[in-house]
């Protein structure tokens, strides 16, 4: 099975990385302020992504594909389609988990969380500098990389990194406080594109199980 809300997080960092500083030319920009000039006046994004699980020695764990939709603040859709078919829904108030192997809906109430949780990273008014400690670590893999390291103790997460293309998002790499790390590279990457409506809604299929969940917010 995926580590789908570990995703969510990844994605929605952007969103609250999204109040910075203006735009700037990419490529006279730092990495950091390529970053901001990418996420600024960002509402909408999709975008095609593979994901690699890695387990503490390095080990790669797993590896699955889907596509991803956007829409600020707290709208998302993922939806994987190998190995696996699953999606992840969210209106910013409800949030539908769908494995279809199982047949099966899980249906949880989007809430405040602690710093790292999904709903933390949501807000717009957020000083990143007060919440991350930021750090350039040069360039691999033909991207520039941005690692942020929480500065609160309580968080999933003990490290993040950005990496840009050309001024563009490409890929992000988490990992948790056991040492797992989730890689994710994205591709056909559009920015603020104009979605559907009725896109971050979930209608549940006839015969599918319907699941509440706990009603706290995603780890």
């Amino acid at each position: 099975m995926p580590v789908p809300l570990q995703i969510l997080h990844a994605l929605l960092l952007g969103w609250m990385l999204g109040s910075l500083a203006g735009p700037v030319s990419a490529r006279e920009a730092t990495a950091t302020l390529a970053l901001e000039s990418f996420l600024q006046d960002l509402k909408t994004l999709t975008a095609s992504f593979r994901q690699d699980v890695y387990d503490e020695a390095g080990a790669l764990i797993e590896t699955s594909r889907g596509t991803l939709s956007v829409q600020r603040p707290g709208r998302f859709s993922w939806i994987y389609s190998e190995p696996y078919r699953q999606t992840i829904v969210s209106d910013g108030k409800t949030l539908w988990l769908y494995d279809e192997d199982l047949a099966q809906v899980t249906v949880n109430a989007v809430g405040t969380g602690m710093m790292g949780s999904a709903a933390a990273l949501l807000g717009d008014e957020i000083d990143l500098g007060t919440a991350y400690e930021l750090r350039e670590t040069g360039e691999r893999e033909g991207l520039r990389w941005v690692n942020l390291t929480p500065r609160a103790e309580e968080t999933q997460y003990t490290e993040v990194s950005i990496g840009l293309q050309k001024g563009v998002l490409a890929s992000m790499r988490l990992t948790d406080n056991l040492g797992q790390t989730t890689s994710l590279t994205f591709e056909a990457l559009r920015r603020n594109p104009q979605l559907p409506q009725g896109l971050f809604t979930f209608s549940v299929p006839p015969g599918v199980d319907v699941v509440t969940g706990t009603g706290e917010s995603p780890p």
